[in-house]
């Protein structure tokens, strides 16, 4: 598919040509595209040609990073500190750790955008019933989520009364601590905003998404220990504020996880939504490798296998 043209699929003057029960599918990429747009601007806005750096630093980092990891964020916060070191994102205030905490928000918010695009911007909309099932899908952390993952980054878009909300999900390889983890990016503020855009690491370690959940609380709290020169002695007892935290984290974030884990099963079976606009031909589920002229994202409708 030719991405330069390929948003034209889902032009407004397209709609009358599809069933009444997929109007609903240009209308939501029109709008998932004007946001991601609006996100790479606000990226490159406020850090110059940064994706040009950070691919740099990964076509330099080669096969000493796994290959389902696009960059790690260890890296990418280099990459800003040797480039922009006055172009962190700032607050009231802010000094010291705080400011440190504030870059390491840039880089993961960076890091979740660059590894959709240096995949090929490519947007997933998951089948209505299997939103549900996910919903469902209980504790379980796929811990073997890494091998199976299927494109660096992606991008899980969804219709919204403002026409359409989503999120970025992606792995990141912590190399100090040689261990994974998966990330998850909402982008669910009523207007495109880089800054409003959380990330939430996920150790995928645990058995459990709420064990993944606590051993990543540890974790955050043993680098701020660092960064302050102070040592804690966390209390991990039921009720505990470290429980606590892991209990809510979880509970925010299951129905991500169980998307994660599906969507890199050989239960789904996404397709290229442009046919349904009467694109051809369609194009095929795993992408080999992201295209290198067109910035439009491309849109996949993911539903059950078979």
């Amino acid at each position: 598919m030719d991405r330069d043209t390929y948003a034209k699929n889902f032009a407004k003057r397209r709609e009358s040509e599809l069933d009444g029960q997929f109007r609903w599918m240009p209308r939501m990429y029109r709008a998932a595209a004007s946001r991601l747009e609006k996100l790479e601007k606000q990226a490159e806005r406020q850090f110059p040609r940064v994706f040009d750096r950070l691919d740099q630093a990964r076509d330099a980092a080669g096969d000493s990073i796994p290959t389902w990891c696009w960059l790690p964020v260890a890296q990418v916060q280099q990459v800003l500190a040797d480039h922009y070191p006055h172009r962190t994102t700032r607050a009231p205030g802010a000094t010291g750790s705080g400011l440190a905490a504030l870059a390491a928000s840039d880089a993961a918010r960076l890091q979740a955008i660059g590894a959709w695009r240096a995949a090929g911007r490519h947007m997933i909309n998951i089948h209505d019933r299997t939103v549900l099932e996910l919903r469902k899908a209980g504790d379980r952390m796929p811990a073997d989520l890494p091998p199976r993952w299927p494109l660096q980054g992606l991008y899980v878009v969804s219709e919204a009364p403002n026409g359409a909300l989503g999120a970025f999900l992606h792995l990141e390889w912590d190399e100090r601590e040689q261990r994974a983890e998966l990330r998850i990016a909402p982008d669910v503020a009523p207007t495109a905003a880089l800054d409003r855009i959380p990330v939430q690491p996920l150790h995928l370690e645990g058995g459990t998404v709420t064990e993944a959940a606590r051993r990543t609380v540890l974790t955050l709290q043993a680098g701020v220990d660092a960064v302050l020169g102070t040592e804690t002695i966390p209390d991990i007892s039921p009720g505990s504020a470290v429980d606590e935290a892991a209990r809510m984290i979880a509970e925010k974030n299951a129905f991500w996880v169980a998307a994660a884990d599906w969507l890199a099963s050989d239960r789904v079976t996404p397709f290229d939504a442009a046919v349904m606009a009467g694109a051809e031909p369609a194009a095929d589920w795993p992408p080999a490798k992201a295209p290198s002229t067109g910035r439009a994202p491309m849109l996949w409708l993911a539903g059950p296998a078979g």
